[in-house]
């Protein structure tokens, strides 16, 4: 392991709810929001069982299929406002991790407060973040977009040929899963310039020279894949316990699931972190070591 990666780990050891905590705490909310939307939606634009309506033989089938399809966008478009809130409050934690991760490196403590204070005489700090977070959202959008192609091509599909849609076939799901992870590298790839800049302006460092940037970028893509594969592989491991509760409409089984699915979600969000700090001390530049320091 080199030297930023693990100095990434010991910085993390030594202050765990200062670096990891903002960026949890966003998740959690992004989760916990997304929830309360899904749960309204489904209650105000529930799915139609096709099937059984179709063996009933009350009711037109095309008027069913446009308001089942028009029930599936309203609740894709609340969804996907959630998550552009979730993005706007992702860009301001990741504001502040730069500065906090520069802060405890350099002098062993901070505060949040002092981010905070720090944030706010950063120059053009406002315009900064703001394009950050447009670049964020147009790749997010794209990624969401890859990662809905499957379910957008088959579902209108079988409904024509079979006229329901009661399960998901294996082939989707997976198909479904693979496409987003393959969206969400690229995210890595497309973003990971850019947020090297946006890195080196919090830092308030001068513009390095070409060779030294290429070889920075590099490093910054090696850590972001790094970090994906691991979040992938976490995933996958937890994936069978929200499986296990998945489809049940019983009290208990609700909330184990939404527990498990926040505990997921948190849990995946641990490379990201690390990757972060990783990055924001190879930018730095840093050489000594980081110790224990007492904390005036």
């Amino acid at each position: 392991m080199d030297f930023p990666a693990r100095r990434a780990f010991v910085l993390l050891r030594q202050h765990p709810v200062l670096l990891v905590g903002p960026w949890l705490g966003v998740c959690a909310l992004g989760f916990i929001g997304l929830q309360v939307v899904l749960q309204v939606t489904n209650r105000l634009y529930p799915v139609v069982d096709l099937r059984a309506l179709r063996a009933s033989g009350h009711g037109d089938m095309n008027s069913a299929l446009a308001e089942s399809m028009r029930a599936s966008f309203l609740r894709l478009g609340a969804m996907e406002c959630v998550a552009i809130v979730e993005y706007a409050l992702k860009i301001v934690v990741l504001a502040l991790t730069v500065l906090l991760v520069a802060q405890v490196a350099r002098y062993g403590a901070d505060t949040f407060s002092d981010a905070m204070e720090r944030l706010r005489k950063v120059p053009a700090v406002t315009s900064t973040l703001l394009k950050l977070f447009l670049l964020v959202l147009v790749i997010g959008v794209g990624t969401t977009l890859i990662a809905t192609v499957p379910v957008l091509l088959y579902v209108p599909w079988q409904i024509r040929m079979r006229g329901a849609v009661n399960a998901t076939p294996a082939f989707l799901r997976w198909g479904r899963i693979l496409s987003a992870d393959v969206g969400r590298l690229l995210f890595v790839l497309c973003v990971m310039p850019f947020f090297l800049s946006f890195v080196a302006h919090f830092l308030q460092r001068p513009p390095a020279d070409e060779d030294a940037h290429q070889g920075l970028l590099g490093r910054a893509l090696g850590y972001g894949t790094v970090a994906f594969a691991v979040e992938v592989a976490l995933g996958l491991l937890l994936h069978p316990l929200q499986v296990q509760f998945a489809g049940s409409h019983a009290v208990g089984a609700v909330i184990w699931q939404t527990l498990i699915g926040l505990a997921t979600n948190l849990i995946t969000s641990l490379p990201t972190i690390v990757c972060v700090v990783a990055i924001v001390l190879l930018a730095m530049g840093a050489e000594e070591p980081v110790t224990e320091v007492e904390v005036a």
